[in-house]
């Protein structure tokens, strides 16, 4: 990495940061609303939930590329680390501007990461739940089960013999 940092390029990354900032935002009021969607147990509304997640995630993929590539034309690693090499070479008075960037853009995807692990547990407990209803339904609640490859219950393992004296 060269010692000055040309403003245009210091533009551009701040620019990335800060479109990086604003998708995680809407990435965590989609969250959010599936997180409410889920806890009442609206599942009719979660495909046009999940549709609208999986184009911002997608968004968010493009973005931070763009990010990263701003960051590697300055010969910078594309982590915490390079970012702080960076700020080490700009003029003092851009300093705070771009760390309160960076911050606000690692606690908003900090942010969506932790409801999104929320929204995880929600969905593999409705799951747990609607299986369990269904083993009752099917008359198997009491049947032996084994766990699959994939870590899935096998609810039509029958009693097996493993050996006759």
């Amino acid at each position: 990495m060269s010692n000055q940092i040309s403003p245009k390029a210091a533009q551009q990354l701040l620019q990335a940061i800060e479109q990086d900032f604003k998708l995680a935002q809407s990435l965590k009021a989609i969250l959010q609303e599936e997180k409410s969607i889920l806890e009442q147990r609206q599942y009719a509304a979660h495909p046009a939930v999940l549709s609208r997640k999986t184009q911002l995630l997608m968004e968010l993929d493009q973005a931070d590329c763009i990010r990263r590539q701003v960051m590697a034309d300055m010969g910078l690693q594309l982590d915490k680390s390079g970012f702080e090499v960076f700020v080490r070479h700009i003029p003092k008075t851009w300093q705070e501007r771009f760390e309160t960037s960076w911050q606000n853009l690692s606690d908003a995807m900090n942010t969506c990461a932790r409801l999104n692990r929320i929204n995880g547990k929600i969905l593999a407990h409705s799951q747990h739940s609607m299986e369990r209803l269904m083993s009752i339904i099917k008359g198997t609640a009491n049947q032996v089960s084994v766990y699959q490859s994939n870590g899935r219950k096998n609810l039509e393992a029958a009693h097996r013999m493993l050996a006759t004296a």
